[in-house]
């Protein structure tokens, strides 16, 4: 079942770390990662509070990457893969 939507206002949550994956983008064997390290890389699942405009990364690059921030850090950067309803 999917994640309930955020709570507090908050506009996205990570709602899950799929997998990890090394510098050159495979898929890293191994359990489910609990955490991510600082430098780390993995795929994840967003849940966001509202809809917002995305296109995958492969059909179009400037619509195709995201970018979070909080309070004028970036806490990640990425593209995105697959648009789950």
């Amino acid at each position: 079942p999917p994640p309930p939507p955020p709570a507090g206002g908050a506009p996205a949550v990570l709602a899950s770390l799929v997998c990890r994956i090394d510098r050159q983008g495979r898929r890293v064997n191994g359990p489910r990662p609990r955490v991510l390290l600082p430098g780390g890389a993995a795929v994840v699942q967003l849940q966001l509070s509202r809809a917002v405009c995305v296109e995958l990364y492969a059909a179009c690059r400037p619509m195709g990457r995201v970018v979070l921030r909080e309070g004028g850090k970036t806490l990640a950067a990425g593209t995105i893969t697959a648009v789950l309803a």
